[in-house]
């Protein structure tokens, strides 16, 4: 169970859990893998499958006290509980892991989208994954304040997979790799370029891996899934 963060929203967390996660069902199977939006009070994970009214979401679930599995839904080849984005009352959920642990022996892998920053919705979050991936951008501002996510890992002991850096233009303004991985003091598992195509996509609904495989960001997401793949075959 990995969870996506980032402390500074707009990085493209959401975007990063989508297609990773489609890369890597398209590896596995899609009976292996499992997409989470854990952004409770802004979900838009449904968005990027262009779902707008999942039919049972996790708000569902807690809510109404309906089993987890009920929730899950197939699109663009990849299973997704999402959450509802036109549900008003406050969700309070103090033990994300024991919500989602009567999944984990279905899936070999479950890819977490989390609210951004590092509130008691994030902490829920974090305390429930084995892992981390953070996901940033290489402006020195998205660097300061990924800078926050790291101390919330260090104080809640999560261990971190390493850094995606999304959004790559090449802008001689931004952040070299080397300059990114000094400055965060982690390995960059992973850079994805900045693409239109990626916006194109979502407005589609379609994950731009599936709406156009061999542009440079789908490339991208796919090496991450690569680098995935092989993290999971290293730890067994």
């Amino acid at each position: 169970m990995i969870g996506v963060f980032s402390c500074k929203g707009g990085v493209g967390k959401t975007t990063t859990v989508v297609n990773t996660g489609v890369a890597l069902a398209n590896m596995l199977g899609k009976e292996r893998v499992l997409l989470f939006d854990a952004n409770f009070g802004a979900p838009n994970l449904c968005l990027h499958f262009g779902e707008l009214t999942p039919e049972v979401t996790v708000h569902d679930v807690v809510s109404r006290g309906l089993p987890l599995e009920s929730a899950i839904m197939e699109s663009q080849g990849v299973k997704s509980v999402f959450g509802s984005i036109a549900f008003e009352d406050e969700v309070h959920i103090t033990d994300l892991g024991e919500l989602i642990e009567p999944l984990r022996s279905r899936f070999n892998i479950i890819l977490v989208d989390t609210a951004p920053g590092i509130g008691k919705e994030v902490v829920v979050a974090l305390k429930a994954c084995d892992e981390m991936m953070i996901v940033t951008n290489p402006y020195v501002p998205t660097i300061a304040s990924t800078l926050k996510t790291f101390r919330a890992a260090e104080k809640y002991k999560v261990p971190i997979f390493g850094v995606v850096v999304n959004r790559v233009a090449g802008y001689p303004f931004e952040l070299s790799m080397t300059e990114v991985k000094r400055s965060l003091g982690w390995p960059v598992v992973a850079q994805v370029p900045e693409s239109r195509l990626v916006q194109e996509a979502t407005a589609a609904g379609i994950p731009v891996v599936r709406y156009k495989p061999r542009c440079k960001a789908s490339k991208g997401f796919v090496d991450l899934a690569d680098k995935v793949m092989k993290h999971l075959r290293e730890s067994r």
